[in-house]
């Protein structure tokens, strides 16, 4: 990259951290990678019988199948939480942090295209490394549970309450990719 773009990597670095649009790409590629090497670990311990990694615009990020449904594909979207200041919060206590599931442009002739519809992937993972600062913990939760958007039956709301590490009680969430593919093991 240094002789790519004529620039030292601390030039580029500095770059990306005081460039906010940057930033922001590059917090989503950190999540996609750490959501890879979890998957990558959970196929070596043969919970996931095989997996693809996409990087294309309107497909998610990560296909993967397991043991007991081989021709069953569950498509992995990965997304960030909110930045810090944005949470849910109840008497100024943060009660649940965000994610924010809709794509960054609509097409002109459909004003629905910006947001994402249930049937486009199975699992969203949520990297919590935003407000955790640990970008190896994130929380899943399969879409059929989202919300749906009220405007547009088949599509899903923008904003989704996301459970805190430390609740006790975060179902339909999963803190663990393992416990969901187990959920979705069982016949």
């Amino acid at each position: 990259m240094e002789q790519e773009y004529g620039l030292t990597k601390e030039e580029l670095l500095d770059a990306i951290n005081r460039r906010f649009r940057a930033k922001v790409t590059l917090e989503g590629a950190v999540a996609e990678v750490h959501l890879g090497k979890l998957i990558k670990k959970l196929h070596r311990a043969k919970i996931i019988s095989q997996y693809e990694e996409h990087d294309q615009d309107g497909y998610p990020d990560y296909s993967i199948w397991i043991p007991s449904r081989p021709r069953t594909v569950y498509r992995i979207e990965c997304k960030n939480v909110r930045d810090s200041e944005e949470a849910y919060r109840t008497g100024g206590k943060i009660t649940a942090y965000k994610v924010e599931t809709q794509k960054t442009r609509a097409s002109k002739s459909d004003k629905s295209s910006r947001f994402y519809g249930h049937n486009q992937f199975e699992i969203l993972a949520v990297c919590l490394g935003k407000k955790t600062h640990d970008w190896t913990q994130f929380m899943f939760i399969r879409c059929k549970d989202l919300a749906k958007h009220t405007e547009f039956e088949n599509k899903m709301a923008v904003m989704h309450p996301v459970p805190l590490p430390e609740t006790k009680e975060k179902h339909p969430w999963y803190d663990s990719l393992k416990a969901l593919l187990a959920e979705l093991a069982r016949p």
